[in-house]
């Protein structure tokens, strides 16, 4: 399942998705009925898109108004994406970024992925595979991809990166091999908590002759919070 976000900022605890994308298309590499939502999703009454996510995303509050629906209702359409499956693999770029909004909405209410599931973060592997930037459009970019873009709506985003994992297949067969594992920027550290089930290593760029799973099997790398010296969070969403 592919999955992107927009949301009202970068805070997991002070901001809201306003958009939320998912295509289910395999799981595990084997086709299924394809299934996909792209809602957007009211605020709180009174809150209001900050402008310069209205300049990012060009969703506004009045379109909220007219076509959002309550973030319950998402949740609910959310989880009913994963029956009838047992497991399934959740692909995002910057996951650790889309997921953790993701897994706050659905504590909001009480609920979980119904399913047992794996994360394949794109966003690490293109950070093994080419020199920065390492954003979705430097994705689409790098893989000369046509007739898709980056527009910074959840939607269009996430078809995007259905077609960058086709892509990053075929250059490399080595996808599985980056399933529950997240590169971490050696100052920045990790953004949010970190997600059950995943092994989060310091991902420094620039390493062309070795992947970060080849770090990780060797047991090097491992994020320690307190051996990493932390900054200032990214303030942008890369």
């Amino acid at each position: 399942m592919f999955i992107d976000v927009e949301t009202t900022g970068l805070s997991v605890e002070k901001n809201q998705i306003i958009e939320l994308a998912a295509v289910r298309c395999y799981e595990y590499g084997v086709e299924s009925d394809e299934k996909e939502i792209d809602l957007l999703i009211k605020l709180p009454a009174g809150e209001r898109i900050p402008e310069e996510i209205v300049e990012l995303t060009h969703i506004t509050d009045e379109m909220l108004t007219a076509e959002g629906i309550e973030e319950n209702a998402a949740v609910d359409a959310f989880l009913d994406l994963f029956y009838p499956a047992e497991k399934t693999l959740i692909i995002a770029h910057n996951a650790q970024f889309d997921l953790s909004f993701v897994l706050k909405m659905l504590e909001k209410y009480g609920k979980e992925i119904p399913v047992s599931f794996d994360i394949l973060d794109t966003f690490t592997i293109l950070k093994d595979r080419k020199a920065y930037p390492h954003s979705l459009k430097d994705a689409i970019d790098y893989y000369q991809i046509e007739g898709v873009e980056n527009s910074h709506r959840a939607v269009d985003d996430v078809k995007a990166l259905c077609e960058v994992v086709k892509h990053m297949k075929d250059e490399r067969d080595d996808l599985e091999d980056y399933i529950n594992l997240i590169g971490v920027h050696r100052v920045h550290g990790l953004q949010g908590e970190k997600i059950e089930g995943i092994v989060y290593c310091i991902q420094l760029l620039g390493s062309k002759n070795k992947r970060l799973p080849d770090f990780f099997k060797e047991g090097k790398r491992i994020y320690e919070p307190e051996k990493v010296k932390e900054t200032r969070p990214l303030i942008f969403k890369e």
